[in-house]
């Protein structure tokens, strides 16, 4: 099916070629000689954003005449028509030309005008030079005048669309990460890492989308009735980055766990449950992300995921810490897993100093009993990481990743 935007487009399009074809024959002079370059310019200037095609037409236009600016010079150097070196020298100097980046558009028009004005300009060079350049010129102008009067579209709405689809499907990627938990190890299934290793390119597109919504506010008279700053599109854009950086960096870990193929990460089989948890405690919080902005408008409470999400990171740190006699390697992978899921909570929450945090009476009393379990020790963790222990073992030599079956009998 075709989109709505690229009828518009097409209809904008053949309208704006159809007046400039019509105005061509009234240009006063020679240049009414030239109708048929009026349409063409309208349609090179016929662009979905008004800014983009200000530029586009601007850009074609400064590379035509230097292309004809090119070919008259190739002109004043010969005698007679044009030769086989005449064209061989407007085209090595016009591939030189059109490697300028600031012509933008225009760098490909360079050649196509140098050579339509050595080669069909004939006698009339000067007078044909003349008739394309004005000629190109109407056609642009129409073309960006029937832009900016019709319906000149605002995508603000497509942005914020994307924007929305990609926050599910982060929360989704999230939730299928916690079930390489919940399963039975060695996992075969590796479409949930498929799924993650498309999300960089999906973010850019949904970059590219608010690109374009940004863009198609410039000059757009309806952004005048409707002002609305992109700030904000730009700013989740950037968390939802982060957040797909370290879940890809979760999803590594999982895979290498869940295979049982690594020997410098590993995980005791007794965490997997207080992984799976704070991995979908994560996720919901990247589900609810902006809820609390939609509650507010509807004067409806905003659920806060932000508590139940650290509570269970905290809870996984106190887990990694019962095993502290393990070496290093035997709980790297969850250690690896809880700074991310850490990093993920800190990046949707920019005010995290100030944010609300587990602090439930069963919790704190759970955490004061265990501190007293350790008096004189210097070790444990907090809710962002392990705190420094001098005497637990620094054991760094690779440990094979297969686990002792757990006592239940479950071999995850």
């Amino acid at each position: 099916m075709i989109s709505q935007p690229r009828l518009l487009l097409a209809v904008k399009t053949a309208l704006a070629a159809a007046v400039a074809y019509w105005i061509a024959p009234q240009v006063p002079g020679v240049a009414a000689e030239y109708p048929y370059y009026a349409p063409l310019g309208a349609v090179i200037a016929m662009y979905p954003t008004i800014k983009s095609s200000l530029r586009q037409g601007v850009q074609v236009l400064v590379g035509v005449v230097t292309g004809i600016a090119l070919a008259s010079l190739v002109f004043a150097l010969q005698d007679g028509r044009p030769g086989v070196l005449s064209v061989a020298l407007l085209v090595g100097v016009g591939v030189v030309l059109a490697g300028i980046r600031w012509l933008g558009a225009g760098r490909d028009w360079v050649l196509t005008a140098g050579l339509f004005v050595l080669l069909l300009g004939g006698a009339d060079a000067e007078a044909y030079s003349l008739g394309y350049i004005v000629q190109l010129g109407v056609g642009v102008v129409v073309g960006v005048v029937v832009n900016v009067v019709l319906v000149p579209p605002l995508n603000t709405s497509r942005a914020d669309d994307r924007l929305r689809r990609v926050r599910h499907s982060l929360a989704d990627r999230a939730d299928e990460i916690a079930g390489v938990f919940e399963t039975t190890w060695p996992i075969e299934d590796d479409d949930w890492e498929r799924r993650v290793g498309v999300l960089p390119s999906t973010l850019r597109r949904v970059r590219d989308a608010v690109q374009y919504a940004d863009e198609s506010r410039h000059m757009n008279p309806r952004w005048l009735l409707k002002r609305r700053d992109l700030a904000g599109e730009y700013a989740e854009l950037a968390v939802f980055e982060r957040v797909s950086f370290h879940l890809q960096d979760i999803a590594e870990v999982s895979g290498i766990l869940g295979r049982r193929i690594g020997r410098q990460i590993g995980m005791p089989d007794l965490l997997a449950p207080d992984v799976a948890r704070a991995v979908h405690a994560v996720a919901e919080v990247i589900r609810r992300h902006g809820a609390a902005e939609t509650a507010a408008a509807t004067d409806a409470p905003a659920p806060d995921a932000f508590v139940t999400a650290r509570r269970r990171i905290a809870d996984l740190w106190d887990a990694i810490d019962t095993h502290r006699d393990r070496p290093t390697t035997d709980t790297s992978g969850g250690v690896s897993i809880a700074v991310s899921l850490g990093r993920i909570v800190a990046a949707l929450d920019p005010d995290d100093m100030t944010a609300p945090r587990p602090d439930d009476a069963d919790a704190e009393e759970a955490r004061a009993a265990s501190d007293g379990a350790h008096d004189g020790e210097v070790g444990g963790t907090d809710s962002t990481g392990p705190r420094s222990d001098a005497s637990a073992p620094r054991d760094t030599a690779p440990q094979d990743t297969v686990r002792p079956d757990h006592p239940d009998g479950d071999t995850r």
